[in-house]
């Protein structure tokens, strides 16, 4: 029978990712969708609209784009004046976070895409709790776009998804990316957990080993 410390041991450990798990669901807002374009040969600012929502109720924000499907390039026009969005190409697997952000707005002008690509985006609500204009570019919502063009050019929503108020979102999938702190629980829980093992594995000296040695 194992020792009562160890299961004291796995039930600690057992508590600790829980625990995580339990602060990891309950922050999570993670949906499909949120995502909508529009392809117009004659728009004002472009011929390819991006919106995003930034919030789970909606209050999107727009960047517009000239998208070339002989070229496959995608070319950045402007955006709505409001809290505004990075959009960036990116590849399924990616994570879309604050860390690593290259904008088309900021440099990156156009972009080779092809017929197939991902965008991944990133922004932000007045809503947000502690929201200011001043850190604008702490982003605190994220997520991902998949578009198709047939042969005629004409593109295709295939999938997208954001994550509310969350550290990041793994592009292609409903991941958020755990905050920190939740990764330090499942450390320790882990960690405990591979305590208790090493310890299940100690071989223990059978009764009255000790006094026939003496």
């Amino acid at each position: 029978m194992p020792h009562p410390a160890t299961w004291r041991t796995a039930k600690a450990a057992a508590c600790t990712l829980a625990l995580a798990a339990a602060h990891l669901s309950a922050h999570a807002v993670v949906e499909a969708g949120h995502w909508r374009f529009t392809q117009d040969p004659a728009g004002q600012f472009g011929n390819f609209s991006v919106l995003v929502d930034q919030t789970v109720g909606g209050d999107y924000t727009g960047t517009f784009f000239d998208y070339d499907p002989s070229a496959g390039t995608l070319t950045y026009k402007t955006f709505n004046v409001d809290e505004g969005s990075e959009v960036w190409v990116t590849q399924p697997g990616a994570v879309i976070d604050n860390r690593f952000k290259p904008s088309l707005q900021n440099g990156q002008t156009t972009a080779v895409v092809g017929t197939d690509f991902y965008l991944g985006a990133a922004t932000s609500s007045a809503t947000d709790p502690g929201f200011s204009w001043a850190t604008l570019s702490n982003r605190t919502s994220f997520g991902w776009a998949h578009f198709r063009a047939d042969s005629s050019g004409k593109l295709t929503l295939v999938d997208s998804a954001m994550a509310f108020r969350e550290p990041g979102i793994v592009v292609g999938t409903l991941s958020a990316v755990p905050e920190p702190s939740t990764w330090a629980l499942m450390a320790l829980g882990l960690a405990s957990l591979a305590v208790r093992r090493q310890a299940h594995r100690q071989p223990r000296q059978p009764a009255g080993a000790v006094a026939n040695a003496a």
